[in-house]
């Protein structure tokens, strides 16, 4: 009977470089040709995944990393980006975990997310929503042990691989206690240059 592994012992957690984005892109253009996650049908050149980091540096949302410790290379990622573009929504973030496909099942979406959710406790953030597409049973079960709950679904909004597709929204309300602002709300970005993970 085999033991499982820590993924702590194979791979390291920090925040992502732009040395990154290739690799990032490769497994977000896997996702594309290969499954019905991601509502795209056209992998996605190198300078999107450019601005995309560029934009979440620039608004203090984190795109962190887990990689091999040999290597260093990048084999799945996480992130948090805006929920919508009104202020009011400031507080909400949406979660994205993406894994290489040949890293499944090694404990690696569990550690992205437990490591995400501390993240978004740290900038103040009141609630992380994940968007599903509702097949998706093993992302499903994942974020339900993290105290997301079931918030709606919306029914065939998506069509890909001859299909339509259901999404399921899940929503984890932060347990910290309210916090008043005296003007508009704002969140503590998180803090590039200076993430490490574990650190308290």
């Amino acid at each position: 009977m085999s033991t499982k592994v820590n993924p702590l012992q194979l791979y390291n957690i920090r925040e992502a470089t732009e040395a990154d984005l290739p690799q990032l892109l490769d497994i977000y253009n896997e996702r594309v040709r290969n499954s019905t996650s991601l509502f795209v049908y056209d992998e996605i050149p190198l300078e999107n995944r450019q601005t995309w980091f560029t934009d979440c540096q620039a608004k203090g949302y984190p795109v962190i990393v887990a990689a091999e410790k040999e290597t260093d290379l990048a084999i799945a990622y996480s992130s948090l980006a805006q929920y919508r573009p009104h202020p009011a929504y400031v507080l909400t973030a949406e979660i994205s975990i993406y894994i290489h496909v040949d890293h499944h099942r090694r404990g690696l979406g569990r550690l992205l997310l437990e490591e995400m959710i501390t993240i978004a406790e740290r900038m103040k953030l009141r609630s992380l929503i994940a968007s599903i597409t509702s097949e998706n049973a093993p992302s499903l079960q994942l974020f339900g042990q993290y105290q997301f709950t079931h918030a709606g679904v919306f029914h065939k909004v998506g069509y890909k691989q001859g299909r339509y597709l259901d999404v399921t929204f899940l929503e984890r309300i932060s347990p910290a206690p309210l916090v008043d602002f005296p003007r508009g709300a704002s969140f503590t970005p998180f803090p590039w240059g200076n993430y490490r993970h574990g650190l308290e």
